[in-house]
């Protein structure tokens, strides 16, 4: 096996899904992590050939993406409640950068299986994600791509299937938000007005509301199984046909509080969108129902679903574990 630093590289690392990086996975002390390199910026790492003005350059690029970095992700760790995936470590071998969290055995559930589920289990699976993403907030940190395949689902030790937040490389600490569009990266499905308007040539703050907007989109998936209705002439997304001053709109379908509570998430000002913290103590105030083996097994319709799913009372969020120190960046002399 391939050594990368101090893992052991179980595998070649892919760009498969992937736009900004190539990931694999490795071991390091008998435990499983899952491993990303960067593309960009590679540090000059014996560079004999370019100026010494380039190479400083460079240098001076590498070091604020290095800050940049190990600022926002020693907030992610600090503030995680354990389901917004933890960085176990920053680091450069050579010339390009790496992080590594640990690997998650994942669930293959679609949007749709989701959907189908209980509603009750909907509500946990996103007061989960909710309650994760409030920690982040606490820490002043913006996911800035949140989408369902940034959404990992897990069993829990006790049967139960929970919910993991990854994938961090388009966020940003409200404090040193992205100046123009060309820095803000992810799935416009997703994207807040805010986020539009950048691209709009506008300059809108940008706050943790960008995250509760992209949660409106995500969760009337999960309650419905398709993204909220907005005007096509206005956008090809919802967040640009807000932008353009248009509505998001949600499923009548949906329980009284939950459509309440998506109308506020889907609003375009995001001083009347609620806080990820609000959201979640909406969805976790309804009480759980008990479902019927049989009734789940005719809601989900998938095999992967039948099998993982566990009809009992949902667990409650993690419990936050001590931080790995994340936010120390080694160089390859310390590996």
């Amino acid at each position: 096996m391939e050594k990368l630093g101090s893992y052991l590289l179980t595998g070649h690392l892919t760009s498969q899904n992937s736009g900004y990086s190539v990931w694999g996975f490795g071991k390091k002390n008998g435990r499983d992590f899952f491993i990303k390199q960067f593309l960009s910026p590679k540090y000059p790492d014996n560079d004999t050939v370019s100026s010494a003005a380039s190479i400083e350059k460079r240098k001076k690029k590498c070091e604020k993406f290095q800050q940049k970095k190990a600022a926002m992700y020693k907030m992610i760790n600090d503030n995680s409640d354990g389901n917004a995936v933890r960085i176990e470590e920053f680091f450069r071998v050579e010339s390009k950068y790496y992080i590594s969290m640990r690997k998650i055995d994942a669930l293959e559930w679609s949007v749709e299986t989701i959907a189908a589920l209980p509603e009750k289990d909907k509500r946990f699976l996103c007061s989960v994600i909710a309650h994760g993403i409030a920690g982040l907030h606490k820490g002043r940190v913006v996911h800035a791509d949140l989408k369902h395949d940034n959404i990992l689902l897990m069993k829990t030790a006790s049967g139960n299937v929970t919910a993991k937040i990854i994938d961090f490389d388009s966020g940003f600490l409200e404090t040193d938000p992205p100046t123009d569009g060309e820095e803000i990266v992810g799935d416009q499905v997703y994207f807040s007005p805010e986020a539009c308007k950048t691209f709009m040539g506008e300059s809108p703050e940008l706050t943790c509301k960008m995250d509760v907007f992209a949660l409106g989109v995500l969760f009337h998936q999960y309650f419905t199984g398709v993204l909220p209705g907005y005007d096509v002439t206005l956008g090809n997304y919802a967040g640009e046909a807000v932008a353009r001053g248009g509505v998001a709109t949600v499923s009548e379908e949906l329980p009284q509080d939950v459509r309440d509570l998506l109308v506020r998430m889907l609003d375009g000002d995001p001083a009347k969108r609620p806080t990820a913290a609000e959201v979640y103590a909406v969805l976790a105030a309804k009480p759980h129902e008990e479902v019927p083996t049989t009734a789940v097994e005719e809601k989900t319709g998938s095999a992967a679903a039948k099998a993982a799913y566990v009809p009992e009372k949902p667990e409650e969020p993690e419990v936050a574990a001590e931080a790995p120190q994340a936010n120390m960046f080694f160089v390859p002399g310390d590996l």
